[in-house]
C-alpha cells in the first residue's frame, strides 16, 4: 500500500468511525429513554420495576425527542470540544501528557542524540523537523501525534531517551514517523474525542450521585422519593455511560493493534536495519517499569503509544497493543525469548562543531541524482530508505556550525530566514538591509550581520533542509514575536516589487506551518477529488514548474502540455511568467491543498513529467516539487536514486 492509498485508508476509516459513533449515540438514546421510563415508573408506583407494559405506558414521544435531543447534544458536544482542543498540533496532546519541548539547541548529550536522530529522519523523508517533547517517565516509550506532517510532534520518554542505543532510537523514531506517514495520526484524535463524548454520559451520573443537591434532598423528608429518582438516574447514566465507553475502548483497541504492526515493519523498510526496533521491544520486555506511564492523562491516548502504556482490566481484551514477543518475533525470527535489561547509554552524540563533515560536493551530488522516471519520484512520496537517511546525515554536518546553531534557537533562527531572503543584487541587499535596521528586532539585526556572508557560498542542496531545521525553534516564539517576524519576512519579499522562485518557497513553507501553528489559519479540508475541479489552480503551477525548469519559452511550453496530458488536461496552456504573482500562487496551492488524496499522486505525477521532460532534472526544481508536495501533507524525500 503506497503513501496515498493509506492517507485515503485513514480518511476512510473515520468515516467509519463516524458511523460507528452515530450507531453508539443510537444506542445510548434507547438505553436513557428506558432508564428515564423506568423513574417515570418508579414515580407512578412507588414500586422498581421492569415490567414492559408499564414502562410503555409511561412512553410519550415528546419525552422521548426530548431525551434524544440532550443526549445528541451532550455527546456530540463533547466529543467535538475534546477534538477541538486536541487539533491544534501535536503539541496540545504532548502537553496534555506532561511533555516539556526539548530546545532544539539543547547541548546535553541524551537529548542531543534524540533531537539529531529526528532531524535525520525528517529531512530524509521530506518532511518539516517535528518539535520533540520529553516525558519524565520511568518507561520505555515513544508516541507520535498531529493532525498532519506538518503539524506532528515526536514525544519520547526520558526511560527510552537514557535506554536506548542510537540504532535502537532510530528504530522507534522510524515507527512514529510510520504513523505520521500513514495518517494514524488524526484516527488517534478522533478516537480520543468520540471516547470523551461517550464518557461524558458517566460523568453527569458521576456528578449527580456527588452533588450536594441530594444531601440537601435527603434532609427532607418529603422529597425522599425524588432523591431515590434522581439517584437512580445518577447511576443508571453512571453505568450506560460506562457500558458504553467499555465497547468505545474495545474498538480503539482492534483499531490499533494492526497499525502496530504496520509500523513495525514500516520502522525497518526506512532503517534497513531490523535490529533497531527489535532491540527497543527486547528492552521494554526486560525494563523494570517495562513502557508504562504513569501520567493521569496516559490511558486516553493510550492507543498511540509505541508500546502498551497503562495497565488496566480486563487488559487481554483492551490492549492496544500486540503482545511484545509476537511483535519481536515478527521482526527477529531469530529471538531466543531473552529480553535485555537495559542500562544507561554513555555514548555521546558528536555537537555540530565536531561532528565529520563531507564534502559539499558529493552533498550536492547526492541530491542532484535523477530518478529513473516521474512514476518513481511521486512513489517515493511518504517513504524514505536508509540511503536518504544517510544523505540526510550528510547535509546537516555540511551546513556551517554556525548556520546550524543559528537555526536551532529563535533568535538565529529569525535571522537564518532573514539572511536566506537577502538578494545578491546590492541594490536590492541595501533596501533589505534598511528595511531590517527599522523593522526586526536589534538583537536579531546583530545575528543577521554575523551570518550573512555564509549565505553566498551556501550549495542549494542545503537551503531547503536548512529551512526546514529553523522549524521547531521558530515554532518556540511568541505570538507578539511571530507577528513582527511575519511581518519582516513579507518586507523583505517585497523589497523589489517582485517574487522569485526561492522567496515563495521560503514563505510557503515557513509562513504557511507557523501560521497555522499560531492559529492563524485552519488545515485545509479536502473537498475536491477530480483534477477538472482544480483546472485553473494546476494551470498555475504547472506553469510555475515549468518556467522554473525550462528557460527557453518552446521548452517550458512542451514541458507544459506534456504535465498537462499526464494530469488528463489538455485545454489548458502555459500561463506567461508575469502572470505568476504571489498571491496567484499562494490561492492556486491554497485550492490544491484541498485536494482528497488519490487525486494528489496525479497532481505530483503532471508536475514531474514537467520536470522530466528533457530527461534532466535541477536542484531548484527538486526544491520546488519538494515544496508542492509538504503543502499537499505528501512527504517527499530526498531524491537519491541515480539514474540509469
Amino acid at each position: 500500500m503506497d503513501f496515498f492509498e493509506a492517507q485515503d485508508r485513514a480518511r476512510r476509516q473515520t468515516g467509519w468511525l463516524i458511523v460507528l459513533f452515530m450507531l453508539a449515540v443510537a444506542g445510548l438514546i434507547l438505553l436513557v429513554n428506558l432508564l428515564v421510563l423506568g423513574v417515570l415508573a418508579y414515580n407512578q408506583s412507588g414500586v422498581v420495576t421492569f415490567s414492559p407494559a408499564l414502562l410503555a405506558g409511561q412512553f410519550q414521544w415528546d419525552v422521548f425527542l426530548g431525551v434524544a435531543a440532550v443526549i445528541i447534544t451532550l455527546v456530540f458536544l463533547g466529543s467535538a470540544y475534546k477534538t477541538l482542543s486536541l487539533s491544534g498540533g501535536g503539541h496540545k496532546v504532548a502537553e496534555m501528557l506532561g511533555g516539556r519541548a526539548l530546545s532544539p539547541d539543547s547541548r546535553d548529550p541524551d537529548e542531543r542524540r534524540v533531537l539529531n536522530v529526528v532531524e535525520e529522519i525528517a529531512i530524509a523523508a521530506g518532511m518539516s523537523v517535528p518539535r520533540v517533547y520529553l516525558l519524565e517517565e520511568e518507561g520505555i516509550n515513544a508516541f507520535a501525534a498531529g493532525s498532519s506532517p506538518n503539524n506532528a510532534v515526536i514525544g519520547i520518554t526520558r526511560g527510552a531517551m537514557e535506554a536506548l542505543t542510537r540504532d535502537e532510537l532510530q528504530g522507534v523514531i522510524a515507527h512514529e514517523f510510520s504513523h505520521i506517514l500513514n495518517g494514524d495520526m488524526r484516527m488517534n484524535i478522533r478516537l480520543i474525542g468520540v471516547l470523551h463524548g461517550i464518557l461524558l454520559l458517566a460523568l453527569i451520573g458521576y456528578f449527580l450521585l456527588r452533588s450536594s443537591y441530594f444531601a440537601r434532598l435527603s434532609r427532607n423528608r418529603q422529597s425522599g422519593g425524588m432523591m431515590v429518582a434522581i439517584i437512580g438516574l445518577g447511576i443508571g447514566l453512571l453505568v450506560i455511560g460506562y457500558v458504553g465507553h467499555f465497547f468505545g475502548q474495545w474498538i480503539k483497541a482492534m483499531v490499533s493493534r494492526q497499525r502496530e504492526y504496520l509500523a513495525d515493519a514500516s520502522a525497518v523498510q526506512f532503517t534497513r536495519n531490523n535490529q533497531g526496533i527489535a532491540g527497543a521491544l527486547k528492552k521494554i520486555g526486560g525494563a523494570t517499569h517495562g513502557s508504562l506511564l504513569e501520567t493521569p492523562s496516559a490511558p486516553e491516548y493510550s492507543h498511540a503509544y509505541l508500546a502498551q502504556g497503562v495497565k488496566g482490566f480486563m487488559q487481554s481484551l483492551f490492549s492496544t497493543h500486540p503482545p511484545l514477543p509476537d511483535r519481536i518475533k515478527r521482526l527477529d525470527p531469530a529471538w531466543d525469548g531473552e529480553f535485555v535489561v537495559p542500562v544507561k547509554q554513555s555514548d555521546p552524540e558528536p555537537i555540530p562543531e565536531t561532528a565529520p563533515k563531507p564534502s559539499l560536493d558529493i552533498v550536492g551530488a547526492v541530491i542532484a541524482a535523477g530518478v529513473l522516471s516521474a512514476g518513481k519520484m511521486v512513489d517515493q512520496v511518504g517513504s524514505f530508505d536508509e540511503q536518504q537517511v544517510e544523505a540526510a546525515q550528510a547535509i546537516i554536518a555540511a551546513i556551517p556550525p554556525e548556520l546550524r546553531e543559528a537555526a536551532a534557537e529563535p533568535f538565529g533562527a529569525r535571522a537564518v530566514i532573514y539572511v536566506l531572503l537577502l538578494d545578491p543584487r546590492p541594490q536590492v541587499e541595501r533596501e533589505q538591509r534598511r528595511l531590517l535596521e527599522q523593522q526586526a528586532d536589534p538583537q536579531v539585526v546583530q545575528v543577521c550581520q554575523a551570518l550573512a556572508e555564509l549565505r553566498r557560498d551556501l550549495p542549494e542542496a542545503v537551503r531547503l533542509p536548512l529551512i526546514e531545521l529553523t522549524l521547531p525553534a521558530l515554532e518556540g516564539l511568541s505570538e507578539e514575536q511571530y507577528q513582527r517576524f511575519r511581518s519582516v519576512v513579507q518586507a523583505l519579499i517585497a523589497a523589489d516589487n517582485r517574487v522569485d522562485l526561492k522567496e515563495w518557497i521560503l514563505q510557503r513553507l515557513v509562513i504557511r506551518q507557523l501560521d497555522q501553528h499560531f492559529g492563524l489559519r485552519k488545515p485545509a479540508r479536502a473537498r475536491h477529488g477530480k483534477l477538472i475541479q482544480v483546472k485553473a489552480q494546476l494551470q498555475v503551477i504547472l506553469s510555475l514548474v515549468a518556467h522554473t525548469e525550462y528557460h527557453e519559452a518552446q521548452q517550458a511550453a512542451q514541458a507544459f502540455a506534456a504535465g498537462a496530458a499526464e494530469a488528463g488536461l489538455t485545454d489548458i496552456a502555459l500561463l506567461p511568467r508575469d502572470a505568476l504573482d504571489l498571491n496567484t500562487l499562494n490561492n492556486a496551492l491554497d485550492t490544491l491543498e484541498q485536494l482528497k488524496p488519490l487525486a494528489k499522486p496525479r497532481l505530483l505525477k503532471a508536475c514531474a513529467v514537467c520536470i522530466l521532460h528533457d530527461g534532466n532534472t535541477t536542484v531548484p526544481a527538486q526544491e520546488l516539487l519538494r515544496t508542492i508536495a509538504s503543502c499537499l501533507d505528501s512527504p517527499m524525500p530526498l531524491l537519491t536514486v541515480t539514474r540509469s
